[in-house]
């Protein structure tokens, strides 16, 4: 016949041993619930089985959580969450200029902040005087560009030595044979001329586009006064030609060159710190990979770090902090999220981002920057 403290003894050895199985854990609660357990009078017995079991839901679930908690049983492949939570009082916003026609991008003048220079997809470049609210007409690429979708006048950017050299870079897509082609032209800047295509000094860098969106778009020199270029995955649902995990194509990834012409005809020059440069497989000038498309980035010119918003499919837009030769993850992965066609797809090598937000937040991520200023204490 059974004694209360074999039912003890049954209870802890099969359901705990099943949980937990760890001998030394066993051993111990074994001799609490002996101790418990072993008593004279059947009423005794019975408040201590109920403590006895009792107990053992404590300690059970404190194992439990322990041990599911443990680096030895942690999900390693789990992605870490590093949402940004921002509270945001009332800011304001007012007109500087107005009248343009879907203007792509806006840069100022290199040591000028009260002149600025407005793209429009169609093709137009408009400088405007922040303090006559002049604008003025600089380049025209009207009917010269493709437009289609996403296309257009994408990303300018002023040569470093702009003041001096006069250079400045455009982004541009231009149909050629039947083929859609991003191409990176260098322009001078001519005060008393209204600059065509054809007036490009040079095709710095050529890139079929398979679609007419996810183009990219972004043109930048960092403190490091190299010139940065992002490109899209070249569209289409799910990035089809998997162009974001492709190392040997410019779709999908953030690229890093100097703009100078070099030996034996070269355009530009790869520079030498280059992540990828004696990586067989790896286009030299990638300097990080796995975007969907990172039409906009800008540069923390306090440090110098580089931040990039990549443009999500169905769910989530993420803002990524670029580390030299990372992998952001497209098309394995939206933000910190699997594509349903990836289930169970989280690697150790790809690089999460700093945020994310879904569309119940908001729509296509643009762009930013590090605000660092001290006039809102909202920002």
């Amino acid at each position: 016949m059974f004694q209360i403290r074999d039912i003890c003894s049954i209870f802890l050895r099969v359901y705990f041993y099943r949980f937990c199985r760890l001998e030394w854990i066993l051993l111990l609660v074994s001799k609490l619930f002996s101790l418990f357990c072993n008593l004279e009078n059947f009423i005794t017995r019975f408040i201590r089985l109920y403590s006895c079991i009792f107990l053992f839901r404590v300690l059970l679930t404190i194992g439990v959580v322990l041990i599911l908690d443990s680096p030895l049983t942690a999900d390693k492949k789990q992605p870490r969450r590093n949402v940004i939570k921002t509270k945001v009082e009332s800011i304001g916003y007012v007109s500087v200029a107005d009248g343009f026609q879907e203007p792509t991008d806006i840069q100022f003048f290199p040591g000028d902040p009260k002149r600025m220079i407005i793209l429009e997809k169609r093709g137009k470049l408009i400088e405007v005087d922040l303090t006559t609210k002049v604008k003025t007409l600089r380049a025209d690429f009207t009917g010269q560009i493709e437009t289609r979708s996403e296309e257009g006048l994408l990303g300018l950017a002023f040569s470093p030595d702009f003041q001096t050299d006069s250079k400045f870079f455009v982004n541009v897509i231009v149909k050629e044979g039947g083929k859609d082609y991003s191409k990176i032209l260098e322009f001078e800047w001519k005060e008393h001329l209204v600059q065509k295509i054809e007036h490009s000094k040079r095709m710095i860098l050529k890139l079929e586009q398979p679609y007419s969106n996810h183009n990219g778009g972004q043109l930048a020199f960092g403190p490091d006064r190299k010139l940065y270029i992002g490109f899209g995955d070249g569209g289409g649902a799910n990035d089809p030609y998997k162009n974001g995990q492709n190392p040997g194509t410019f779709l999908g990834k953030l690229l890093r060159i100097l703009p100078n012409p070099h030996a034996a005809g070269a355009t530009y020059k790869v520079p030498e710190d280059n992540p990828f440069v004696h990586h067989p497989g790896f286009l030299p000038e990638i300097w990080s990979y796995g975007f969907r498309n990172p039409w906009r980035f800008s540069f923390d010119k306090l440090t110098g770090e580089l931040y990039v918003a990549d443009v999500g499919q169905n769910e989530f837009e993420e803002i990524d902090l670029i580390q030299k030769g990372g992998n952001y993850g497209w098309n394995i992965r939206e933000g910190f999220h699997c594509l349903k066609k990836n289930p169970g797809c989280v690697e150790n090598f790809l690089i999460d981002p700093i945020h994310e937000y879904s569309r119940e937040e908001g729509q296509s991520i643009t762009g930013g920057y590090v605000y660092r200023g001290k006039e809102s204490r909202n920002l």
